[in-house]
């Protein structure tokens, strides 16, 4: 998950001078995004006839958000659409002032991440009453789900990483790199995030098959560079035999490197979550970083675009389909971090972005990164670890597609249509030479 929310500030840079520039830039200083306000954006022939999308997130500051504008912009052009990106500072209220003028404005879709999980039925209620689809990532509300009437099917799609599984894949990358055995630190994300809790899960569950491995301390890290800094201050004159320190996130990772380096001590490794420019150019150069977990901001970023628009379209999704995992990849050699930066880095980020419309190509739409429904019990009470509710019930048709088999209909549909993704070198230079998804195959 993208570090902890700060006030946002914007720069109108280029994609590849962003993500180059963003590789000097200190372990410890925020990123800044380029975003433009409601009022003005990328423009596209014909794009006002289709409206524009809307991506609204907590803060321009956070270079995960960048990632999401660059594939936001490139699949809106390619759709005909204008794209736009609104920080609401980090306030749950501030979003829903803004989404409710969204229509005004002149927005067909939005798509967001939700600082406040618990507001997600408000926000999907009030764009359905503007008839304005909405596409949702990381946040999961416990048992709500995108088919529940009040969406009135304006409810494109939840996306969430498999975060247990993929910060189980990461420990592991850790584990192996300290010869299986030692002693770890982790430093945990926002105690109220529920994605924080999900990620801890993996790291917990990696531990358990690793009975080398000593957890000798957790703590919150507040999600960035800055606020891990004198956590692992204090965590190295606690422990004079800190073996590897797993983070939360990569803005959390940078912030443990920093103090690393400035100790002289290259034995400590380190690993996190989110391909932030900074932190592959730590696994390059060495010696402490020796694993990433990237989640593919820029893919995201525009394919719930793509969603959305092809809900506009008359695409139909299946309650199964509304809410889905996408796969990850943990980075974990040097020629992989080399490779994944220069996919990242090009001109264009060698996503087809049409290619994914399932109206554009009703037989042979391909998702480039995979995908997987999610099993909406296993995942709240597993991932989410919140008891089924006293008489609840799914809606009706949801109910039916899951009775119906819906899961294993739409996985192995899911796994046909995920064919070209421009990481594929990248992939096959890692330890495992797969992604998260596909070591569980």
């Amino acid at each position: 998950m993208p570090a902890t929310i700060r006030r946002a500030m914007t720069s109108n840079i280029g994609r590849r001078e962003f993500l180059l520039g963003a590789a000097a830039v200190g372990s410890v200083a925020a990123l800044t995004a380029c975003s433009a306000p409601l009022g003005s954006g990328t423009k596209s022939p014909g794009a006002a006839a289709g409206g524009f999308a809307m991506a609204s997130v907590p803060t321009l500051t956070n270079e995960y958000f960048t990632l999401w504008k660059i594939g936001g912009t490139e699949a809106a052009k390619a759709l005909g659409l204008d794209y736009r990106m609104q920080s609401y500072e980090g306030s749950a209220a501030t979003q829903i002032d803004q989404l409710r003028s969204a229509g005004a404005a002149g927005a067909s879709q939005v798509v967001t991440f939700p600082i406040n999980n618990d507001a997600v039925r408000q926000m999907g209620e009030i764009l359905a009453g503007q008839n304005i689809s909405m596409a949702t990532s990381f946040s999961a509300t416990p048992w709500m789900v995108p088919s529940e009437p009040g969406f009135d099917n304006m409810y494109a799609t939840l996306f969430t990483p498999r975060e247990v599984l993929g910060q189980k894949a990461l420990s592991v990358a850790v584990f192996k790199a300290i010869g299986g055995s030692g002693n770890v630190v982790y430093i945990q994300g926002a105690p109220t995030n529920r994605t924080s809790s999900a990620r801890e899960m993996g790291f917990d569950l990696a531990v358990a098959e690793f009975p080398g491995i000593t957890v000798l301390a957790k703590q919150d890290g507040k999600e960035n560079g800055q606020d891990t800094r004198p956590v692992v201050q204090t965590m190295l004159s606690r422990f004079g035999n800190i073996d590897a320190i797993i983070c939360h996130n990569s803005s959390s990772a940078l912030g443990a490197v920093s103090v690393l380096e400035e100790k002289g001590n290259d034995h400590v490794k380190v690993g996190g979550t989110d391909e932030q420019a900074a932190i592959l150019d730590k696994l390059i150069q060495g010696p402490n970083v020796v694993a990433v977990q990237s989640i593919f901001g820029t893919w995201l970023g525009g394919y719930m675009v793509v969603r959305n628009y092809d809900l506009a379209n008359g695409i139909e999704y299946d309650p199964v389909e509304e809410m889905i995992f996408q796969d990850s990849l943990v980075i974990d050699t040097q020629a992989s971090a080399e490779e994944y930066k220069k996919t990242a880095s090009a001109s264009t980020s060698g996503f087809d972005w049409k290619n994914m419309s399932r109206h554009l190509n009703p037989d042979s739409w391909d998702t480039q990164v995979a995908l997987e429904p999610v099993d909406p019990t296993a995942f709240f009470e597993g991932d989410l670890d919140t008891p089924r509710p006293a008489g609840f019930s799914y809606p009706e048709s949801l109910q039916k597609s899951l009775d119906d088999g819906g899961i294993a209909k739409y996985t192995e549909l899911y796994a046909q249509h995920a064919k070209t993704n421009p990481y594929a070198t990248a992939i096959a230079l890692t330890t495992t030479g797969t992604t998260v998804f596909g070591s569980l195959r």
